[in-house]
């Protein structure tokens, strides 16, 4: 009985150590993680901004035209669902 508490005592110490091992390593990762992203940073050029994207007239247009097809199509998908899940 006194070897099994010696083996549990023992397997307890080892279990600790590990763990202990394990945190401080992620630990000190973390660090050097965010200590390397904040000197990066400092020394990353910025990107050159793009100016938007221009639009036509032709684009406008078609769209307008479309508008009332595209109310067509939704009322009457909105129409359809209804009519599948009323409740009477």
């Amino acid at each position: 009985m006194e070897n099994l508490q010696t083996l549990i005592n023992d397997s307890f110490q080892l279990m600790f150590i590990g763990m202990g091992t394990v945190f401080i390593i992620l630990t000190m990762l973390i660090f050097l993680i965010s200590f390397s992203s904040k000197l990066l940073s400092r020394y990353e050029e910025e990107p050159p901004y793009l100016s938007a994207p221009v639009k036509t007239q032709s684009t406008e247009t078609v769209s307008t035209s479309d508008d009332s097809q595209l109310v067509a199509v939704i009322s009457s998908a909105i129409r359809a669902y209804k009519n599948k899940h009323s409740t009477k």
